[in-house]
């Protein structure tokens, strides 16, 4: 039976009853007349929890639309049209709310997938607040996921200052912006305004300069690389087997004077010299230009450090090098072991180098997490890199050390970038740090 046809029945018994009970009490059946009423009353109560039921269900689903509430379980048809239309508005308001929750699920994967930093401001109320923060720009800076303008002032001042400068405009330009302690980094500031919705909306894209200016000189750096090498090679092939003949040749002829023959191997040498240099010379661009893809494997990094330090023992104590210590236990991360510890050996060897002629000769080791990602610092009580040469040490063959090769550093940045890490210096106090930073997933 419908709702209409439900409430049409209990009214019309209420009447009936209400003209039975005048009735009987117009026959002065005052019992009967009693009985009737309290009826009548049962009626009315029932009538009343039937209506307060019908719009407890419609007020139920109204507040589950408004405050999106969308957690309630689907109920079996009603015979009430208004009912079940509202049940149905219900159930598409759901469904849509779920495709939003999906869609926006899919938009913050890609928004935190971006190695561009985004941050985003809401006007309320004619100030600003953090509307959304992706995951590179908290990573890139260090920084908490904020919401509020006077956390982000505070942990980056010369960011918010530029941005009050602009008048929150739209602009297009660069930023140098400082890290902690760390020396200002140069970025591209893009900076726009949409309103949606009749709220406002500024938005922030930051693009590290320095990541592009070295992918660039890596490329450039690489090609050149493979220029060279290809080049050289077709050379020192046939200089190499003619010098070699040469000296055999020389070594049994009788016709020549001793002493033209002693120049004359002497020469000769000092091509197979130079060549097997070159040869040298080409083998380490060879390690550079043609570095394998890492054959990762889960690595426990505090067990690779340790091992890797007692490899070395050896050297430390010719030196008499103190060797400082610092790590925890950090989660195994998928690496491969060989190249890691390629880099660990390089940076350790480059320690040793520039503690071993000073009168104080410390080296520190630290292993550590950090947003997400773990962090090996290598640090040592040496000089440092003199400030005018520091941004060519990572350039292939650049070298301050006559027995140095130029490859260490290069080999190692590369094989760190490899692993979506990235290998980093700077200059700490009285002390070098090189650090490597790698993803923990």
């Amino acid at each position: 039976m419908s709702f209409h046809l439900n409430l049409i029945f209990r009214l019309l018994l209420i009447l009936i009853l209400v003209f039975t009970a005048m009735f009987i009490f117009n026959q002065e059946l005052y019992y009967s007349f009693a009985f009737i009423c309290s009826l009548i009353v049962l009626l009315f109560v029932e009538f009343y929890f039937y209506q307060k039921k019908f719009y407890n269900t419609i007020d139920r689903i109204v507040l589950a639309m408004l405050y999106e509430d969308y957690s309630l379980k689907s109920s079996k048809p009603q015979d009430n049209e208004l009912l079940n239309n509202l049940h149905k508005l219900y159930l598409k308001r759901q469904a849509d709310q779920q495709k939003n929750e999906v869609r926006e699920l899919v938009y913050l994967n890609i928004l935190n997938s971006l190695e561009t930093g985004i941050l985003i401001f809401e006007r309320k109320d004619d100030q600003l607040e953090v509307f959304f923060i992706n995951d590179y720009f908290t990573k890139l800076f260090d920084i908490p996921n904020i919401r509020t303008w006077y956390n982000l002032n505070r942990l980056l001042p010369s960011l918010t200052d530029h941005l009050v400068q602009l008048n929150f405009k739209e602009s297009k330009g660069s930023i140098d912006i400082q890290i902690e302690q760390e020396s200002k980094q140069t970025f591209m500031l893009q900076t726009s305004t949409t309103i949606s919705q009749e709220q406002e909306y500024f938005i922030v894209l930051l693009d590290s300069i320095q990541n592009v200016l070295d992918k660039k000189e890596k490329d450039t750096w690489e090609n050149l690389m493979k220029i060279i090498s290809h080049e050289i090679m077709n050379s020192l092939t046939p200089i190499h087997s003619l010098a070699h003949n040469t000296q055999e040749i020389l070594n049994e002829t009788d016709n020549l004077s001793e002493e033209d023959i002693d120049d004359i191997k002497l020469s000769v040498q000092t091509i197979v010299n130079r060549t097997n240099h070159l040869q040298q010379f080409i083998d380490n661009y060879r390690k550079l230009t043609m570095l394998p893809s890492p054959k990762k494997q889960l690595v426990n990094l505090k067990g690779l450090l340790t091992n890797t330090l007692k490899t070395l023992l050896p050297i430390f104590e010719k030196h008499q090098i103190t060797v400082e210590t610092n790590l925890a236990d950090t989660q195994a991360i998928q690496v491969d072991k060989q190249q890691l510890e390629q880099v660990l050996i390089n940076l350790l060897t480059n320690a040793i180098h520039a503690v071993c002629k000073q009168p104080t000769r410390n080296i520190s080791v630290r292993l550590f997490e950090k947003n997400n990602r773990v962090l090996i610092d290598i640090a040592d009580s040496g000089n440092g890199v003199p400030e005018e040469i520091k941004h060519k040490i990572f350039i292939p063959f650049y070298t301050t050390r006559e027995e140095g090769a130029g490859i260490g550093l290069p080999l190692s940045k590369n094989i760190v970038e490899l692993h979506k890490g990235y290998l980093t210096y700077q200059r700490r106090e009285e002390t070098t740090v090189f650090s490597i930073n790698l993803p923990l997933y």
